[in-house]
This record gives structure tokens, C-alpha cells and sequence, in this order.
């Protein structure tokens, strides 16, 4: 017969309490978020207190006269928004001597367009939608498409590329007749074949060939405002001062948090309700989560630098072959951890502004017995094509062989995996042919 009784035991149980969860959360955001997460805590506790930056003060030259500057406005300054790309297309539209018809056809069809300059839309939807007869809304694009850039109101990369053509009084020879045979016939190219069938030299078919390379295939992808700049603030600086490193947390990711002391004071004395005395904890505990968060990283840092010292001295080409767990080992914390810290964080040194995970690579052997980075292979991998002759392109086993010369022993496959990250083409496809 089954019977209930109560048993007592003992047990060890790793549990996670909220403000550790804060922590781990607060550790990995970059210092953007770091100070937006911050700004959103301050509106909602009026314990918490931000430290806000101030503005830099605008200076007057001397030499100027005072008196133009008496009421300077520094709104004046902004930068208004950028116009569309169908506001400009439409600018060009309305300058010229147009039927009233024609103009509102082109002016359509300009909203019509994408990012890139294509053509988003039908022309028999277009038809439809302005009841208007083929011919007009043919006579519309084409109007469009003596617009500025070249290119711009094409329904495919093809057109696009003739209407670049036919545009250019430079254009080489045979490069329409080479488009319009086909774009599958140029990858890959082989000039001997496409001569044969545009019945042609293989010189007149190599200079088409390189001529149809440097057309735009996305001709106001740098035109019009669509979304703005993301600019990267750098999480920390790293300098070398007298053969030291010398780093520290960059102050716009990092800003200043305490408690307002005039709330606090009114907390302590008058003994409000509990929700006054949930809120100051609530701001402690954030503030001890960033201080926490900023001795961590100082940590990582540390350890980071004092592996890749050679980095700081010699630059990108002397990285050095790093992995999570060596640096956690050296600082005494778990590698989730260092995870949490490298993730999304950005540092500002001496060679530009790396991401923190850049350090952080596996390494490969070499004949010496040392190891180098994957992405110091990469640099030289790339340094090894740029110097190949474009007739004679070395393949991918013949790098290999070259980096084993150099004491650097990979496979083939290896070399076609890095040439294919750093966006290489295959020697077949980088070969000229005359």
C-alpha cells in the first residue's frame, strides 16, 4: 500500500538572483546601449540620477567682428535632412519642358523606384492605376530613364547596364553586343569562347569584358537619404606610452550614475512606504551592475593587451593566436563571462578601431613550431594575389604551396576557405586574358 510521508534532504543548488541577471545583462551591451538602457532606468526611478554630458562650448575667432555673432544660434547649424532619391528625381523632371501628362507619368513612375535605381513596378500595373494607354506610360520611362544617374528606371541588371552603355560616348566596343548575347556568358568569362561567339578577338572581348566590370550594376545606392549613419563609439582606448600599454574606458559609453541625494535624504528621514524603499534598492543594485561592469572589462582588457603586445608594436600583421579561455584563466572568471565582456564592445588603438572579438583567433601551426593567426594568413594571402601576374593568377593549391615556402602549412582547402571570407574570385574567374 502506498503511503505519503514527508522526507527531508539536502541539496546544492546553483540559483540566479535578479540583480546577477542584471549583471550578466548590463555586460554584454556596448556603451550606446549601456547609456541608453541607463537613461530609460533614470526616467523610470527618480532615485537614479545620470550624469548628462555637456556641450562643447562654440567658439568665435578672434579675428572676426563680434558683432555678426551677437546672436548666434547654434540651430542654425544643423544639418537639414537629406533630400529622397524621388525628390530628386522629380527635381530633374520639373525643370524641364513637359506636357502636363507626361510630367505626372515620370513624376509616378520616380516613386516607383527602389534604393538601388531599379524599377519596382509593371508597366501594365502602372497602365492600370493612371488609365492611361501603353505608348504614354513607354514614353514616361523612357523619360526616366534620360534622368541622372545612368542607368536609374532600369526593370532588370541587363537594362541597366545598356542604359549605361549607350549613355557613355567612351564606351568600349562590343560591350552592348556582350550584354545583350547574354550576362550568363561573362561568369565565368573566357574571352576565346566569347570571341567565337560575338565573332570577334579575344583582345576586342577581353577590353568589353573589363570595360562592362566597372559599370554600376546599383546606380543610386549612394543617392538619396534612406536611413541614417551608424556611427561606432568606440567602448575603450589602448595607447602605447613609453612601451606600455595604456588604456582606459571611453567616457561617452561610460557615463556617470548615483544616487540623488535629495531623494535619498527624503527616503531615509521621512520613512516613506515600501515602493520608495523598493526604488533605492532598485538604483544600488544598478549602480553596483555598472561598476561591476566596468572592473570587468578593465580586466579583459588587461588580459587581452598583455597577450597581443606585439599587435600595439608592430600592428594587424602580428596578432597573435588567442582564446577565451587563456584569458579567463588569467583573470579568474568563467569564459561565458569574457564572452559577455568581447561581445559588441569596440576598441580605439593605434591602428584604428578594432571589435574586442578581432583578438580573439585561432591559431595555425607553422614548420618553426610557432603558431600565427588565421588573420595574419589572411593579410598574407592577399598581399601573395595582389602581387600575382593577372595573366598567370596562381590557383589555390599553388598559394599553399607558396605559404609553405613562408613556413605557414595549410591545405588547399584552407586557402580556397580564407580566399572565399576575404571575397576573392577563384584564379579562373581573376585571370586576363590578353
Amino acid at each position: 500500500m502506498l503511503g505519503v510521508q514527508l522526507v527531508q534532504e539536502q541539496r546544492i543548488r546553483l540559483s540566479i538572483t535578479p540583480e546577477m541577471k542584471q549583471s550578466f545583462h548590463l555586460l554584454t551591451l556596448s556603451g550606446q546601449d549601456l547609456t541608453r538602457y541607463l537613461q530609460d532606468a533614470a526616467e523610470e526611478n527618480p532615485v537614479l540620477e545620470l550624469e548628462e554630458e555637456v556641450a562643447p562650448l562654440v567658439r568665435i575667432p578672434r579675428r572676426m567682428d563680434q558683432r555678426r555673432y551677437a546672436s548666434y544660434d547654434p540651430l542654425l547649424q544643423a544639418q537639414g535632412a537629406e533630400p529622397t532619391l524621388e525628390q530628386l528625381l522629380a527635381a530633374q523632371i520639373r525643370v524641364m519642358t513637359l506636357p502636363d501628362g507626361m510630367e505626372y507619368i515620370a513624376v509616378y513612375l520616380a516613386g516607383c523606384i527602389n534604393d538601388d535605381g531599379y524599377l519596382t513596378i509593371e508597366l501594365t500595373e502602372v497602365q492600370a492605376a493612371l488609365g492611361l494607354s501603353m505608348c504614354e506610360v513607354t514614353a514616361g520611362l523612357e523619360l526616366l530613364q534620360s534622368l541622372d544617374p545612368a542607368g536609374v528606371g532600369a526593370r532588370n541588371l541587363r537594362e541597366c547596364l545598356l542604359l549605361q552603355i549607350r549613355r557613355d560616348p567612351s564606351a568600349m566596343l562590343y560591350a552592348e553586343r556582350m550584354v545583350e548575347a547574354g550576362l550568363e556568358a561573362l561568369v565565368p568569362f573566357h574571352p576565346g569562347r566569347t570571341a567565337t561567339r560575338l565573332a570577334i578577338t579575344s583582345r576586342e572581348a577581353q577590353a568589353a569584358y573589363d570595360y562592362i566590370t566597372r559599370l554600376d550594376p546599383k546606380p543610386c545606392r549612394s543617392l538619396g537619404c534612406t536611413e541614417r549613419p551608424h556611427y561606432i563609439l568606440p567602448d575603450a582606448i589602448v595607447e602605447l606610452r613609453n612601451g606600455e600599454a595604456c588604456f582606459r574606458l571611453h567616457a561617452a559609453g561610460n557615463p556617470g550614475i548615483s544616487i540623488n541625494q535629495m531623494c535619498s535624504r527624503w527616503i531615509r528621514d521621512a520613512a516613506p512606504d515600501n515602493i520608495w524603499s523598493t526604488r533605492a534598492a532598485e538604483a544600488r543594485a544598478i549602480i553596483r551592475s555598472v561598476h561591476l561592469r566596468r572592473r570587468t572589462l578593465m580586466r579583459v582588457l588587461a588580459a587581452v593587451m598583455e597577450e597581443q603586445n606585439t599587435f600595439l608594436v608592430e600592428g594587424p600583421s602580428a596578432l597573435r593566436p588567442l582564446n577565451l579561455s587563456v584569458v579567463a584563466e588569467k583573470i579568474g572568471m568563467h569564459e561565458s563571462t569574457v564572452s559577455r565582456a568581447v561581445s559588441g564592445k569596440y576598441i580605439h588603438t593605434p591602428y584604428g578601431v578594432y571589435e574586442l572579438r578581432a583578438f580573439f583567433d585561432s591559431g595555425i601551426g607553422t614548420t618553426s613550431g610557432d603558431q600565427t593567426s588565421a588573420s595574419a594568413v589572411k593579410r598574407r594571402l592577399k598581399a601573395l594575389i595582389r602581387k600575382e601576374q593577372s595573366h598567370r593568377p596562381h590557383s589555390d593549391s599553388h598559394l599553399a604551396a607558396l605559404l609553405a615556402e613562408e613556413g605557414i602549412v595549410i591545405s588547399r582547402r584552407t586557402v580556397a576557405k580564407y580566399r572565399e571570407e576575404l571575397q576573392i574570385l577563384p584564379s579562373l574567374e581573376r585571370k586576363r586574358w590578353i
